[in-house]
């Protein structure tokens, strides 16, 4: 039976028994876990406290005050301790400085207050031993979530809207209405708080909910709600199956250094763009990541060793036949002598030079050179002003600075260490070796030189 034709005096039941069924299915919260409950003190926690209390759990709660609403936000924080002193449920309060964290850390009121909230659920999570935390979003929030993604040209991650359950953070009235709540709230007598700011238009979900759903349920579908919910729902299926997908191809192409670009390449676009996401996330990337950031990568997958791109929180790089994912330390001024056989440290990566014979690979990131035409004193260091490098088959020497500008190499992606001999580059890692050293029939030995570059600390070999 729908909750909103549910009769007086079974409505409290239906609505238990509704969302009892949801924890239940999605398995949401252990029959005897501790669930902390995020408790603004507005009717959708409100009615969230008072349902999980009602159905057995173990409850207790955390109030932010985010110092933003001045008395207002007072007078919730001084109802919710009401409340739970009533309720004989254990609370903690927290007040925290949203309007300047948003200042320093450069973002909206609303998402600072979002970002700091969470950081607060979760600390105090651990110290109450919960093993989740119980939010109140509710099917018209859903509804909100999926239109404001929507317009904003979110792909099908976005339009599958809010999961009932995200790691720790579970969402129990996923399954209910705004009209369910308020019916039961009254149902059952219980008073609650009003935040007069969902009520200003400056903020495009409060428009979204004031302006947009409302015109679409009366000129457009009645349900909008519920359709635009059962979209999520079918949506998700399909999101799930190529998450899968994607993680499965990344398993297939990880290797010690990083990821096989060439497997990953070979992926189609959808699961392609989800598998670097994937890759991100797991490197430290967790937020600020976009369409045109994935882009980027997919375009890295044919670039040459040594190409890096420059991400929110983290850094991409190309190593041989891998992709790789970290943070990357500030290049440093060096120079060290060139071991012409065996391991070259630097402080960016190791060089390994050893005399080869056999066929020669045509590869930019492996310098075969002739070891006669290779003068004294070589050495590795970083890029200075006034180098030159005479690349293959080119009518003469260039500034080294011209041969990146002309191959359009980013400045991040000429911070590498090189084989030099004096101001003369001989090898250019990912991007090959000098006229003056190529190997020709008058060549005799050969020595073949890789370069290894070390981010996070490790040697990627």
């Amino acid at each position: 039976m729908p909750l909103s034709n549910a009769p007086g005096g079974m409505y409290t039941d239906c609505m238990k028994s509704t969302v009892a069924k949801f924890i239940q299915t999605h398995g949401l919260i252990a029959p005897k876990g501790k669930v902390l409950v995020g408790l603004s003190g507005g009717p959708d926690s409100v009615a969230l406290l008072h349902v999980l209390l009602a159905l057995g759990y173990d409850v207790c709660a955390v109030h932010v005050n985010h110092e933003i609403r001045g008395a207002d936000a007072d007078e919730d924080e001084a109802f919710v301790r009401v409340l739970c002193e009533s309720l004989r449920i254990p609370l903690t309060v927290e007040r925290l400085d949203v309007p300047a964290m948003a200042e320093v850390e450069g973002k909206t009121l609303e998402q600072a207050a979002r970002d700091a909230r969470y950081d607060c659920f979760a600390r105090l999570a651990a110290v109450f031993g919960a093993s989740v935390i119980a939010v109140a979003h509710h099917r018209d929030d859903q509804a909100e979530s999926i239109l404001l993604h929507l317009f904003r040209g979110s792909g099908l991650t976005g339009l599958v809207g809010m999961r009932p359950r995200r790691g720790n953070v579970v969402r129990p009235l996923l399954c209910v209405k705004r009209a369910d709540i308020e019916t039961y709230l009254s149902e059952n007598g219980l008073s609650y708080c009003t935040d007069t700011t969902n009520f200003l238009r400056c903020a495009t979900r409060n428009r979204i909910r004031l302006d947009v759903i409302p015109y679409l349920r009366e000129n457009l579908n009645p349900a909008i709600v519920d359709s635009l919910c059962s979209t999520a729902e079918l949506l998700r299926r399909d999101e799930d199956y190529l998450d899968s997908l994607a993680r499965s191809a990344l398993a297939e192409a990880c290797t010690q250094v990083g990821y096989d670009r060439r497997k990953l390449a070979a992926q189609p676009l959808p699961v392609l763009t989800r598998a670097l996401r994937i890759a991100l996330c797991a490197a430290g990337a967790t937020a600020d990541v976009d369409r045109c950031h994935i882009e980027r990568l997919c375009s890295m997958l044919a670039a040459q060793t040594g190409t890096r791109a420059d991400l929110p929180h983290i850094a991409a790089w190309i190593s041989n036949e891998n992709i790789c994912f970290g943070t990357i330390p500030d290049s440093p001024e060096f120079c060290v002598p060139f071991c012409l056989s065996g391991i070259t440290k630097t402080p960016l990566g190791d060089f390994f030079a050893k005399p080869f014979v056999g066929e020669i690979e045509k590869s930019p990131a492996v310098g075969y050179m002739d070891a006669g035409k290779l003068p004294d004193g070589l050495c590795v260091r970083t890029r200075r002003d006034g180098d030159r490098f005479f690349p293959l088959g080119a009518p003469g020497r260039k500034k080294l600075k011209d041969f990146f500008i002309d191959r359009k190499v980013p400045r991040e992606g000429r911070a590498l260490p090189m084989l030099y001999a004096q101001e003369e580059a001989l090898f250019l890692p990912g991007y090959g070796i000098s006229e003056t050293v190529k190997v020709d029939s008058s060549t005799r030995d050969i020595l073949r030189v890789t370069y290894h570059p070390i981010f996070n600390g490790g040697t990627n070999d």
